[in-house]
């Protein structure tokens, strides 16, 4: 389970969308493409506000992830490109 969790990380690293990419693959519904948007907003969100003390830059990057994914998640549930 390490080594997925370290390839989806890089991909989210190298700006590929995991859950676009994903929820196209599997032809989800725009429902359940919303909601795995916004459970990755909240793992970045978590994350980061946990980073904050110790490495303020990668939090900064984390809470950026996080509000990049619950725009996403948005646009999604408005139906928007």
């Amino acid at each position: 389970m390490a080594r997925l969790e370290q390839l989806i990380n890089e991909a989210i690293r190298r700006g590929i969308d995991v859950i676009d990419l994903l929820s196209k693959a599997l032809d989800l519904d725009p429902e359940e493409r919303a909601v795995a948007h916004l459970e990755l907003a909240e793992k970045f969100l978590n994350e980061g506000v946990g980073l904050v003390d110790k490495d303020p830059a990668q939090a900064s990057e984390k809470l950026y992830k996080a509000a990049e994914e619950a725009v996403k998640a948005l646009a999604i549930t408005l139906g928007l490109d």
